[in-house]
């Protein structure tokens, strides 16, 4: 058991740590995934609500008690950018404190109008959009420590252009820090192996601590989070949530930094738990006029 949890523990270092440069063709589609898809308001390195894993291979750990989990998210941009996105995945509990899981994520824009010299569209709408599956397993590997690694295929498509790449990304979220209801998470997203330079993956931190509150029911928490890419992007967000019996509301300030271009905006997510299921919606600003971003969650738990 201590060489399995070493080997898993190596394998999230180097997912996290690890780059090796080669020149690649980038694969369509990546832009839609900076879209917080598979989040509550929540910061990407502690997206724990829905438990699909997408945004952080740790999230997918199922409670002792429970054997499965299943989860569906759907993303929309509104009509003036088009953009749509769906998550679906499934989670399964293993001996020895183990939890696998298989995602499938799509992200499209729809309507993008084909034209010549005469800006009228011509011929079928152009088609733009990526499919990403993940395969994940993770570990209570300590008694506060959550480690995991996600295998991912990602295939785009720009019109009659298809590429596509695999990638590793890997997790970790401890919570009872030093003793304390502090919670910290890392995560990469997105990472491929050997493509630097045509994949920008991303890599988060985020913490959060319990302020007020008798226990996980009735309390109010506050965090930061950070995420950094390969290019020039970088972000911070600042949340709070409440938790009153069976609900959760969550509000947050994000600011994005992009080649000498601020943006600053604000989410909100609001969910509530039910027997077994769990359901949530978000919505979050957009900087330049557009329509916000909504986002639905809903997961159940099978005992």
């Amino acid at each position: 058991m201590l060489k399995c949890m070493r080997r898993l523990n190596f394998a999230v270092a180097a997912a996290l740590l690890l780059a090796s440069p080669s020149d690649a063709q980038r694969v369509p589609g990546r832009d839609l995934l900076y879209y917080p898809l598979g989040t509550l308001a929540e910061a990407p390195a502690l997206a724990l609500y829905a438990g699909d894993g997408f945004q952080n291979p740790a999230s997918i750990q199922l409670p002792p008690d429970a054997r499965f989990r299943g989860s569906a998210i759907a993303l929309n941009t509104g009509a003036d950018r088009g953009v749509s996105a769906q998550l679906a995945a499934f989670a399964m509990a293993l001996p020895r404190r183990f939890t696998v899981a298989l995602s499938a994520a799509h992200a499209s824009i729809n309507s993008i109008g084909r034209t010549g010299v005469d800006p009228q569209p011509i011929g079928p709408d152009v088609a733009y959009n990526t499919f990403v599956i993940s395969l994940t397993g993770s570990r209570r590997s300590l008694r506060h420590v959550t480690s995991a690694i996600a295998v991912r295929y990602r295939s785009g498509q720009a019109d009659d252009v298809r590429r596509s790449t695999f990638g590793l990304d890997g997790g970790i979220i401890a919570d009872h820090v030093f003793g304390y209801d502090l919670r910290v998470g890392l995560t990469s997203y997105l990472w491929s192996p050997g493509s630097e330079g045509s994949e920008e993956a991303t890599f988060s931190g985020a913490v959060d601590a319990r302020v007020f509150g008798k226990d996980s029911t009735h309390q109010a928490r506050a965090g930061y989070g950070y995420t950094v890419a390969d290019g020039a992007a970088g972000g911070h967000y600042l949340f709070v949530s409440g938790h009153l019996s069976r609900w959760i509301a969550r509000v947050g300030v994000a600011r994005v930094d992009a080649f000498d271009h601020h943006e600053t905006t604000v989410r909100l997510g609001l969910g509530v738990r039910y027997a077994r299921y769990t359901v949530g919606l978000s919505r979050e600003e957009s900087a330049g006029g557009f329509d916000p971003t909504y986002q639905v969650v809903l997961s159940g738990i099978f005992r």
